[in-house]
């Protein structure tokens, strides 16, 4: 399998890959959120993601002006940028917004718990499978990757439309919506910089969003 590719390689593969160019729109901007949680905020991806919300079709106003508010120019900013990443998803401290469903829905905040079987078997049942060591399936990345796929295949295959988007909105329910509204809130009281609180706010108003 081929990894879909947006910035930076994406953990959820199926035999087509896919280019989040040629898709501006909902399937784009969740592909985009995904990337800017699984990749690490380095000069190419920043200035990757500033070109993407050039676009007149991407609506993330709050992130873009986020975005244009970083000096690529300079190390140290990027430093901190990277640091603010790690501190919030990686460690070596106390995660305040751990990025994983698992976590934020088991009584013992634990990981690989129930959540990540759960969408394990609803990725195999689209042919996806988490390619990139390391990452969980229940990874909030993984997750709005999934979502953007499932909106993607819907477009692609009138016969399976319908199903698609069921599939999508119950995943979007029984899973997204379950968590990641504490995840963002936790996440823009505990960020430091002014683009992983816009992130976490875009985050949770598009999900909403997608709801209504």
């Amino acid at each position: 399998m081929r990894a879909a590719q947006v910035i930076c390689p994406e953990p959820l593969a199926r035999p087509v890959a896919i280019s989040m160019a040629h898709n501006i729109g909902q399937s784009g901007e969740l592909k985009l959120l995904s990337s800017m949680y699984l990749c690490k905020p380095s000069r190419e991806t920043i200035t990757g993601w500033m070109s993407l919300l050039r676009d007149d079709g991407v609506g993330l106003d709050e992130l873009k002006g986020a975005l244009n508010g970083i000096d690529t120019g300079s190390d140290g900013i990027l430093e901190d940028l990277l640091w603010d990443y790690t501190r919030l998803f990686i460690g070596p401290y106390k995660l305040p917004c751990p990025p994983w469903e698992s976590v934020y829905r088991s009584q013992a905040r634990l990981m690989m718990q129930d959540a990540a079987d759960d969408v394990r078997r609803t990725y195999a049942a689209f042919g996806l499978s988490v390619e990139e060591t390391g990452v969980m399936p229940d990874h909030i990345g993984v997750e709005l990757n999934f979502l953007a796929l499932v909106n993607e295949l819907a477009g692609e295959q009138d016969r399976q439309q319908s199903d698609c988007m069921r599939i999508g909105e119950a995943f979007l329910n029984d899973h997204l919506q379950q968590w990641v509204p504490q995840f963002a809130a936790d996440m823009d009281a505990a960020a430091e910089s002014c683009f992983y609180k816009a992130l976490a706010r875009t985050t949770r108003t598009t999900l909403g969003l997608l709801s209504t």
